[in-house]
């Protein structure tokens, strides 16, 4: 029976972690920046210069595309993308709270 209780208690433990981490990763938030596409710039490039330490490039490029409706990471000079650029806590936390000060 302590086994089973055990067994039970793991699990149980296992799982709230994989869901407390999965809510942390759901409530990102981003800001964009507007970005001008210079000759010679790439996809990747651009998105070097706002991935995070520990961030894979493609992700930035795969919010690139999307935030622009793009269907390939095809450029050409002088175009205008948005970057969507994730904020820190603390910054949202201030974002939110400078919104809410010019509401009132």
């Amino acid at each position: 029976m302590k086994k089973l209780i055990t067994v039970i208690m793991a699990s149980l433990l296992l799982y709230s972690g994989y869901v407390l981490g999965t809510c942390a990763a759901a409530d990102e938030v981003y800001t964009t920046k507007t970005v001008t596409v210079y000759s010679g710039d790439t996809m990747w490039d651009i998105a070097s210069r706002w991935t995070e330490d520990g961030e894979d490039v493609r992700a930035v490029i795969y919010r690139i595309c999307e935030a622009n409706g793009l269907a390939s990471t095809d450029l050409q000079p002088g175009q205008k993308i948005i970057v969507p650029v994730r904020v820190q806590l603390n910054d949202a936390n201030m974002m939110l709270a400078e919104a809410a000060n010019n509401h009132l």
